[in-house]
């Protein structure tokens, strides 16, 4: 379904998990993987330097939103600011274990978040996903397709 996506998560067996996961289910031919925040900025930054086309970047990031060293949020701000404009086709997942209702108010500042999930990623939900946007054309996702902006959780 996609070519390649990032799992950004500081609980190293999650992140092993989710990569087994994705990879058994077809979801995504490659897996890129960061332990927190500023590992995935770097990862970014190193497509920025080295990227020979967008088919180098991962067309979606399973993202949580809590980690130490650069939370979530933080990643989320810096994306916007530096690298949301060179990669508009990347989108986010937002991986949580919280039910904060700011979460959600939070979700609509950034238009590259379709969906917010509960942690841990599993087969189901990325069976939904995979169901949800097999029809989206990711490189220019129309408005309001992305339904999971409206604050819908997928658990």
């Amino acid at each position: 379904m996609f070519r390649k996506v990032m799992v950004v998560n500081d609980d190293e067996i999650s992140l092993f998990v989710s990569s087994k996961m994705i990879g058994k289910t077809g979801f995504a031919g490659e897996v890129i993987t960061a332990v927190n925040g500023v590992k995935a900025l770097q990862i970014f930054d190193h497509f920025l330097l080295n990227s020979k086309g967008p088919n180098d970047v991962p067309e979606l990031v399973f993202l949580d939103l809590h980690m130490p060293v650069m939370d979530g949020w933080e990643f989320m701000e810096l994306f916007a600011e530096k690298y949301a404009y060179i990669f508009p086709s990347v989108r986010f997942v937002i991986l949580t274990s919280s039910i904060d209702p700011d979460d959600m108010f939070k979700l609509k500042r950034f238009s590259a978040v379709i969906e917010l999930i509960q942690n841990p990623l599993s087969f189901e939900v990325l069976n939904k996903l995979k169901e949800k946007f097999s029809k989206i054309d990711f490189r220019f996702p129309p408005i309001g397709q992305l339904s999971g902006r409206q604050g819908q959780m997928i658990a």
